[in-house]
């Protein structure tokens, strides 16, 4: 059965790349601009000839226009289980992570983080910005229930092309729920899967968006070294991994008394890693860093923000965003 809001979507992002106004299409075409108006809108579909006009116009085929593409079976190197969304791991939700996930069904951190989204935020419009101009196929990794960079990247273009995923099976299904309702695109999709053990085949993604799941990565699902490799082959050339990262600089650890120093190194030697040799050794060359901020565990309810209160320390961390390229 064809979609045809999605159809209608398709309609209007062809015509914006092209920069024309309904009317000019319409012109093009020899009907009314209502006839264009009531296809963006999904309340109608043109007859055949003038399907064959628009595919020859916007350069796609008339199937193109009239179908929802199933981009994740073109990008996956395996199987997976699929029902609108694509499951590499099993559907269900870790037993350790139940009661997480009931909370942000419950109290609806989905559509709640969303929404603060939409407010102006000069830094991450300007990252969503970035990465909605590079186009192509955006992964977004360890998305979370704030989207990572996805909220901002539609934001700056409601069309593009997002994969949304992160390992949990609810924070994907909750986003799709969410987004289905808000948005309706015919361009976005959603996987459940490792960001450490990417399925996808190599150099097939034009940016990956990772709005801190890298910095996150959980123990026992694999290494930030692994998932930077992962990002790295699965981009095409002049591919760009987009990472936030935060972390405890040398001057501050400098600061410290060598015992809480050590203390820190023990328990949390994540927290002192900038993951920039890391990103060099992954493949990309080309890496640009900007201060994005910082925050100090005070002000903050984090485990590390109790563990640095317990310690009777108060760390600040400098948060860097990085454009990658490979």
């Amino acid at each position: 059965m064809i979609n045809k809001i999605h159809f209608g979507k398709r309609i209007a992002a062809h015509r914006k790349e092209l920069h024309l106004s309904q009317a000019e299409l319409s012109e093009k075409l020899g009907v009314s601009s209502q006839a264009v108006s009531k296809w963006e809108c999904g309340t109608a579909l043109p007859d055949l000839d003038l399907l064959l006009k628009l595919s020859h116009l916007f350069g796609v085929s008339i199937n193109d226009l009239l179908e929802d593409r199933d981009i994740i079976a073109k990008l996956a190197k395996c199987e997976y289980e699929n029902d609108g969304i694509a499951y590499f791991v099993p559907k269900s939700e870790k037993g350790c992570n139940k009661e997480w996930a009931d909370e942000i069904i419950r109290d609806d951190w989905i559509a709640r983080n969303f929404n603060s989204n939409k407010a102006e935020n000069a830094i991450s419009d300007e990252i969503g910005r970035r990465i909605a101009e590079h186009g192509g196929t955006i992964l977004e990794i360890g998305a979370g229930p704030g989207g990572g960079f996805m909220p901002y990247v539609l934001k700056a273009n409601p069309e593009a092309t997002v994969i949304i995923s992160d390992i949990s099976p609810t924070i994907v299904s909750e986003w799709k729920r969410f987004l289905d309702r808000e948005l309706n695109s015919p361009e976005i999709y959603y996987a459940v899967f490792n960001f450490c053990n990417i399925p996808f085949k190599d150099a097939c993604v034009d940016v990956i968006s990772d709005g801190g799941g890298i910095g996150n990565t959980e123990r026992g699902t694999g290494t930030k070294e692994m998932a930077l490799k992962e990002a790295y082959r699965v981009l095409k050339p002049g591919g760009l991994l987009v990472t936030s990262t935060g972390f405890v600089n040398k001057e501050m650890l400098g600061a410290l008394t060598e015992n809480v120093g050590q203390i820190l190194k023990d328990k949390r030697p994540d927290i002192f890693e900038d993951l920039y040799e890391e990103t060099v050794l992954a493949g990309f060359k080309k890496i640009d860093s900007v201060i994005s901020g910082s925050w100090d565990t005070d002000n903050d309810d984090s485990d590390i923000a109790d563990l640095a209160r317990s310690i009777g320390v108060n760390l600040r961390f400098t948060s860097y965003i990085r454009y990658c390229q490979k």
